[in-house]
């Protein structure tokens, strides 16, 4: 069942074209995916998984450049320094609070579904991706702005809670 909310969209892309970006405008659009992530992670709570010395953002070599590790390392998570670490394996991932896909293809989907849910990586898989049906939040642009859909099902099997205030501000419900 699909319940769609029609609320507000989340981090504007300041209006820059896909087709037209320059270095610098991809600059931005690498800083405010970071920022979407590190809301998305703030809004979240894995509430079984163990305690951990930094809050790990992590993503597949294929993936990592659309993310800047300098907006991310920044930040404090849960009083934790957040890293940004490139995956080279899905058995990696149990390393990850927050796992992001973009053109990742998984050679071996089960694996890496098995080690999401089992260790409680939050998962943000950009829409379109083959690994979408798996992940906890599904993003996409859309007029220049980002929107997102919760998946609630696979969100509660890895033990991941959404914070009420991110759950408003979601384009899609998915239970």
């Amino acid at each position: 069942m699909i319940a769609v909310r029609r609320t507000c969209l989340i981090l504007p892309l300041l209006g820059l074209g896909a087709a037209s970006l320059t270095q610098a405008g991809t600059e931005q659009v690498r800083e405010t995916k970071s920022a979407l992530l590190f809301n998305l992670a703030t809004l979240s709570q894995a509430s079984n998984r163990t305690a951990q010395d930094t809050y790990a953002i992590c993503a597949f070599e294929e993936d990592i450049g659309y993310l800047k590790a300098t907006t991310l390392e920044s930040q404090k998570l849960q009083n934790l320094q957040i890293f940004l670490i490139t995956l080279r394996a899905p058995a990696e991932a149990k390393r990850c609070n927050l796992l992001y896909i973009q053109d990742y293809v998984a050679q071996k989907p089960l694996e890496l579904q098995q080690a999401i849910q089992k260790d409680a990586v939050l998962t943000v898989v950009y829409v379109g991706n083959s690994f979408s049906e798996y992940g906890h939040v599904e993003i996409n642009e859309q007029d220049k702005h980002y929107q997102f859909a919760l998946h609630l099902s696979s969100a509660k099997q890895a033990g991941i809670v959404f914070d009420t205030r991110l759950m408003s501000l979601a384009t899609n419900i998915i239970h």
